[in-house]
């Protein structure tokens, strides 16, 4: 019975201690800082911020369906023929775990790639970790909405 009494307790601990992270506003706060960080790096095509910002196993599923690596972004970021005017992020939900965290939305991205001027909404899924005290992006996948 005692056994049970300390398994409730350490659940409770447990669950109650996920709800205040989760709810934490400092928390959700070093998450957008990162995410306009990532942002940022993007628009202004800045490689070291976007190398910061960027866990080394990162991974991009675009909407388009392309697996895109660290790597990978920051070559995209050195084409001439592609640059992101801006970023605008609506419906912005952020969920935390301890040292990961899921943020979802929607985003209206404006600017140029291959050459062809770009204007899309997708929702997206932003897979953060914390890593020596510092958010990362880990993944990341979006989806076109047709009718925004």
């Amino acid at each position: 019975m005692t056994l049970r009494l300390n398994l409730l307790g350490i659940t409770f601990l447990l669950v109650h201690s996920w709800n205040l992270a989760a709810q934490s506003p400092e928390v959700q706060k070093e998450i957008q800082e990162a995410a306009r960080i990532y942002e940022q790096a993007l628009t202004e095509k800045n490689e070291s911020l976007l190398k910061s910002i960027l866990a080394e196993n990162f991974m991009l599923t675009t909407a388009s369906g392309k697996v895109l690596r660290k790597k990978d972004m920051i070559s995209n970021l050195k084409k001439e023929d592609t640059k992101y005017d801006k970023f605008e992020s609506s419906e912005v939900k952020i969920e935390v775990l301890n040292d990961a965290a899921i943020e979802t939305g929607k985003v209206r991205t404006v600017g140029t790639r291959a050459g062809k001027k770009i204007s899309e909404t997708t929702r997206y899924t932003d897979f953060w970790v914390k890593s020596q005290g510092k958010w990362l992006l880990l993944a990341e996948h979006s989806s076109f909405i047709t009718n925004p």
